[in-house]
């Protein structure tokens, strides 16, 4: 049951942190429109999801390598939305 946990957080680590890739053919605009496009919000859920799912995943280094994955694509994501609702507004 852990290694289902972990799979899954892996999986919702690479969602989140594929937000910030850069990939060929136009596949990260898609990628962005599809999780971001409903909610603006939907991201912070998908990585607090990650988050929980790594905390009941398999012990070692591979949960604390997916914890650090997906504290890092929480922070990553925070920066940006705080960036585009607050630091775009026009004076």
């Amino acid at each position: 049951m852990r290694i289902i946990f972990s799979v899954i957080s892996a999986l919702l680590c690479l969602v989140l942190i594929s937000l910030f890739n850069e990939m060929p053919f136009r596949l990260e605009e898609k990628i962005f429109n599809l999780i971001v496009a409903p909610n603006l919000y939907l991201p912070f859920g998908v990585g607090i999801l990650g988050f929980l799912f790594a905390m009941f995943g398999v012990k070692g280094y591979i949960r604390l390598t997916l914890l650090g994955l997906n504290i890092v694509g929480l922070v990553g994501y925070l920066v940006i939305f705080i960036m585009a609702t607050v630091g775009f507004q026009e004076p």
